[in-house]
């Protein structure tokens, strides 16, 4: 009976049956069983990878798809792997998709959302900001009086337990996780669980790369296929990001699920407008060397465009002399 008073609208996170048509939601909230039992499950996984994150930091830890190129000649090297290193560190700020994010930070934002929206910040009086501002105007001359020390230990109590209703006291990826667990249901009503559910596969797919779980992949542009999104009636460009791996034959749209094979790729080209570019946008896509570029360049012939000055190649083959050359290195997620 109260089920009829909600309105059911289509999963915000984009899922699709197999039909294609947008999955419905579960009345009164946003998103569908299944997607909110994967977001909870990449929650979890989260705790779990990012507790052994030590073991990635080495060089050579996570398997050759996951070590990445190092700096050629006699260049200085980090003892560590930046890119894993990264994902702890709270001064990493992404550029560009598919930068590392600080996990712990990430998780922290939405936990610091959540608490906004269901309303459990305390609200501080202007009187109790008052005092608190004048104690700390003196506390240059309250430090130099014998009863300091006195009054050292009760202020550290009071910081210990404000910290704690606050919940910002020692916060770690593990405590933020299992507070989005406990809200989970109430996140799902929320309008930014899309954005949320989004930044919390990116932070799992991140830390599979780290160790190893997942083959590299190379963006290749979004998805040019014509599908009706939820709420309108004209269809549109998908628009979802299309990666490529390794040694896949295949590139899947991860929302319509559409699909081009090999012999489709050239295909895919000329639907994402024939993206072409020069060696050095190349070489920064993929982690290859320029020298490499032009000998791959030469043995298997690609169209040249451009200007003399700045000779440009299409992407779609590009990708696949790497696919050739380097689809033998990578291990299977």
């Amino acid at each position: 009976m109260s089920e009829s008073l909600f309105t059911v609208v289509p999963c915000v996170l984009g899922c699709r049956a197999l039909s294609g048509n947008p999955f419905p939601s579960v009345p009164g909230y946003l998103t569908c069983e299944p997607c909110t039992e994967r977001l909870r499950v990449d929650l979890r996984e989260i705790v779990d990878l990012y507790a052994s994150l030590d073991d990635a930091l080495l060089p050579g830890a996570g398997g050759a798809t996951a070590a990445g190129r190092g700096a050629p000649g006699f260049a200085s090297r980090s003892p560590v792997r930046d890119s894993v290193l990264a994902l702890t560190d709270a001064r990493t700020q992404a550029g560009e998709d598919g930068d590392p994010l600080p996990v712990l930070d990430v998780l922290s934002s939405w936990v610091d959302n959540l608490r906004q929206d269901a309303g459990m910040v305390p609200q501080v009086s202007e009187a109790e900001l008052n005092d608190a501002l004048r104690l700390l105007g003196w506390l240059e001359w309250t430090t130099r009086q014998p009863w300091a020390v006195r009054l050292a230990g009760p202020v550290a109590e009071l910081h210990e337990r404000a910290a704690a209703l606050l919940g910002v006291n020692r916060r770690t990826v593990s405590g933020e996780v299992a507070l989005l667990l406990r809200w989970l249901g109430f996140i799902t009503r929320q309008y930014w669980v899309g954005d949320m559910a989004a930044e919390v596969a990116e932070l799992r797919r991140q830390l599979r790369v780290a160790h190893g779980l997942v083959e590299r992949t190379v963006p290749v542009g979004t998805c040019p296929t014509m599908v009706v999104h939820p709420g309108e009636r004209e269809p549109r460009p998908c628009d979802a990001r299309l990666r490529a791996r390794l040694t896949s034959d295949r590139i899947t749209c991860p929302s319509c699920r559409a699909f081009w094979t090999r012999d489709r790729w050239e295909q895919l080209g000329h639907a994402l407008g024939s993206p072409v570019s020069d060696l050095a946008s190349i070489s920064a896509w993929l982690e290859v060397p320029v020298g490499t570029l032009r000998r791959w360049r030469s043995e298997d012939g690609w169209t040249r465009q451009g200007s003399r000055n700045r000779p440009l190649y299409p992407r779609t083959e590009v990708l696949v002399s790497w696919q050739r050359r380097r689809g033998s290195q990578a291990r299977p997620a």
